[in-house]
């Protein structure tokens, strides 16, 4: 992981012309997870996110090169864990016109859980069962197909939506997750 942020990073300081921050917020498999004991989605519940990016000019088909590193901030679980996620994205994009361009590429998302150890005891339907939480660091690694669409709002400015689709293969552990974001142009 080390020497693809070290190419990421000498990527991003060779090209002067377009250095990228963006700001906004990430929805981790929100369709498909709830997020509190009465059972409602976690469909609009946006944790912080950051990245640093850059867009590298393609010579065909209008297209460019649009890697970026990030980072999620999620808040603290409320079983006592914590979880954070960094991703690297290798996206191209398509210039439909100068205010809307189309992304596309795939990404890896690498989100860590760890917690002090313990159970607790959670309503399960009719009854109640016990959930264990984590006792030490774990990772997991995951690729993902992306696909999204950013409007320029001005000069510096532009509005992204983009979906990170995880497990593509599999039709029962396929999941969906989102973000939405303010892009500014250095």
């Amino acid at each position: 992981m080390i020497k693809r942020i070290i190419v990421f990073l000498m990527l991003v300081y060779s090209v002067n012309n377009y250095s990228i921050v963006t700001f906004g917020g990430y929805v981790p498999f929100g369709p498909s997870t709830q997020k509190d004991i009465d059972g409602s989605k976690n469909t609009l519940s946006f944790d912080p996110m950051i990245s640093f990016n850059t867009v590298v000019p393609v010579p065909y088909y209008n297209q460019l090169f649009l890697p970026e590193l990030g980072f999620v901030v999620h808040g603290s679980g409320a079983d006592d864990y914590s979880k954070r996620t960094i991703f690297l994205l290798t996206d191209l994009g398509y210039r439909f016109t100068d205010k809307f361009m189309l992304r596309y590429g795939i990404g890896t998302f690498i989100t860590t859980v760890s917690g002090d150890g313990g159970q607790t005891t959670l309503n399960n339907g009719g009854g109640t069962s016990t959930f264990y939480r984590p006792s030490e660091s774990s990772s997991s690694w995951n690729t993902t197909l992306n696909l999204g669409g950013e409007y320029a709002i001005d000069q510096n400015f532009s509005l992204r939506f983009q979906t990170y689709m995880f497990s593509i293969l599999s039709s029962t552990s396929r999941k969906l997750s989102y973000s939405l974001s303010l892009t500014y142009y250095l």
